[in-house]
Order: C-alpha cells, then sequence, then structure tokens
C-alpha cells in the first residue's frame, strides 16, 4: 500500500518536473570576414582595419581625413599644402617630411610604424623612395595607391570614386565613402566642355625642353573633359617634348602646372619672353590656365581642378 503524499513532498516533485532544460552556451560571434581588395593589378587582404596610416602625398591626406579616419592617421607629409577644409584635422598629426618632393625614404615611414601607407604619385614606391611595394607587403606593410597613378594605366576621373569605395571597405566605413563619391561626381558632372575643342598644351616646367603631362594621366583626363585637345596624343607617359614641334602645332591654350620649385607666374613670364614660341597662338593671346600640381593628381580636387579648366578654356 503507497503512503500518500505529503504537501511538500508533491510541491517538490511538481518544482522538479517544471524545471527547464539547461540552455546551451552563445557561439562565440564570428570575426570580420578579411577584406580583399585590387590596387593596379596587385590583390592587398585586410584581416581588420589598420590601426596606423601614413599617407607618403598631399592628396592622399586628404582623402584619408575625409573618410573620418584622423585617429588612424600617424604620420603624413606637406601638412602646410592640405584643402583648406581638412587643416584642422591635421592639428596633432605627426609629420615626417615638410615636403612630398622629393617623397619621404622608407626609413622616415618607417619610423611612424604604419600598417598601410596611402599614396598619390607613383614615385612615391621608387628606389629612394618607399621601394617596392611586394617587399612592403611582405614585411606586413600594405599600400594603396590612388588609382588614376597606377603605371601603365590610363587615368580617368572614375578611378578616385574606386578608391573611395574601397579604402570605405577597408575601414568599414562604405556610407562615408558613398557620401564622397557623390560629392566629387556631382562636382564633376556639373562641368560643362566648351565647344569646339581646343588645341590644349600641358606645360610642367622645363626650359631646353619643355615637360608635360603624358596623355594617359589624368591632367589630359579633366582637359579633355573640359574641352581640351591634347597636341601630343603620341606622348603617353610624363616626359619631354620639344619647342619646335609645339610650335608646328601650335596650341590655343597652354596649362600651366604651379608648382613650388617651378612657380606659375614666373613659368609664364618665361614662355612670354622666349622668342621661339612668339608666335603660338596661347602665347600671342595670353591663353594660359594656372592649375596648382595637386590639383591635378588623382584625389577629391578633380571637381575644381575640372572647374577651372574649363573656365579657362573658355575666356
Amino acid at each position: 500500500m503507497h503512503k500518500p503524499l505529503t504537501a511538500l513532498a508533491a510541491l517538490a516533485l511538481l518544482t522538479a518536473c517544471a524545471a527547464p532544460a539547461p540552455t546551451a552556451a552563445p557561439a562565440p560571434a564570428a570575426a570580420p570576414a578579411p577584406v580583399e581588395v585590387s590596387n593596379c593589378g596587385a590583390v592587398y587582404t585586410y584581416a581588420e582595419p589598420p590601426r596606423r596610416i601614413v599617407t607618403s602625398s598631399t592628396v592622399a591626406t586628404e582623402v584619408v581625413l575625409a573618410l573620418g579616419l584622423k585617429d588612424r592617421l600617424a604620420g603624413t607629409v606637406a601638412a602646410t599644402d592640405i584643402m583648406s577644409e581638412y587643416a584642422a584635422d591635421l592639428t596633432g598629426v605627426k609629420v615626417i617630411s615638410e615636403s612630398a618632393f622629393p617623397p619621404p625614404s622608407k626609413e622616415v615611414v618607417y619610423a611612424a610604424a604604419p600598417d598601410l601607407v596611402v599614396s598619390g604619385y607613383p614615385d612615391d614606391y621608387g628606389p629612394k623612395a618607399l621601394g617596392d611595394r611586394a617587399v612592403l607587403q611582405k614585411e606586413g606593410v600594405n599600400s594603396h595607391l590612388l588609382s588614376a597613378s597606377c603605371p601603365g594605366g590610363t587615368a580617368a576621373v572614375e578611378q578616385t570614386y574606386d578608391d573611395l569605395r574601397a579604402l570605405g571597405r577597408i575601414f568599414g566605413v562604405p556610407d562615408r565613402a558613398e557620401q564622397l563619391v557623390a560629392t566629387l561626381k556631382a562636382e564633376v558632372d556639373a562641368v560643362t566642355p566648351v565647344t569646339p575643342a581646343l588645341r590644349v598644351f600641358d606645360y610642367a616646367g622645363g626650359k631646353d625642353k619643355p615637360l608635360t603631362s603624358g596623355a594617359t594621366t589624368l591632367v589630359y583626363d579633366l582637359a579633355r573633359r573640359a574641352g581640351g585637345q591634347n597636341i601630343f596624343p603620341e606622348t603617353t607617359e610624363f616626359g619631354q617634348v620639344s619647342w619646335e614641334e609645339l610650335v608646328k602645332r601650335d596650341p590655343q591654350v597652354i596649362i600651366v602646372e604651379d608648382q613650388v620649385f617651378e612657380p606659375a607666374d614666373e613659368s609664364i613670364e618665361w614662355m612670354r619672353s622666349y622668342a621661339p614660341i612668339k608666335d603660338v597662338t596661347a602665347v600671342k593671346e595670353n591663353r594660359f590656365v594656372v592649375v596648382p600640381v595637386n590639383d591635378l593628381q588623382p584625389g577629391l580636387r578633380s571637381g575644381r581642378a575640372l572647374k577651372a579648366l574649363a573656365e579657362g578654356f573658355a575666356r
């Protein structure tokens, strides 16, 4: 004969039956997937966003600051030439070199302990500068060259849009990158080229033989969009041409790159006084369009450079 359960025993039995089964421990959060970016024909993998960026050119510094990455900027160059809207953001950032020309050496850059170098000029990876990018990568330092400066390619403004998006992915700020793309694209699209097209020469210095940006560079992509026709299309890379051939091709406008080591006003004064080119249309009609050299480099300045060219061509 079974004994009846006491009230206390019955309550204990009911409680035991109702107790929930033990819960499994939550699975650990998955690590962010590595980001792969193609740049100048090579692939760079980022397991996490870089923590210490060094920018080896002014235009690269502006891109990094515009993306809101000041807190990751470990070193920069030529801080006095920065776009005014980003000047305040450079407060407190270490300046590793007062000038971008010549570019900083590998030793100077490595003293800032970077895990990423962002640059705007291919010369930044020359033998007296940072050296081979593949070697940097093996040493644990990724690099990103603004794509319109990639050797062997044909530059276009759209490549800056790609750079902004790529860096936005690397640092997890894609929305900010898209905002910058939209702003720059609106500036570029707002410019109407002059018609008919004008014969144009880009003067980048030199007296015995004039230096010019090549047909594949961003300078001539901007000039074309403004309504200019390059008089030296066969000169694809930055290099020298002859004054005699310039006279034959008779540019209607000369773009003058304003540079620290060769200011535009001095260049224009010299060209006006140089007898062999006195009958060139651009010289006779005083049609010189001055553009700061950094405005003609890849980066955030392309909109204002294009506007300056179109307005200068239209005068």
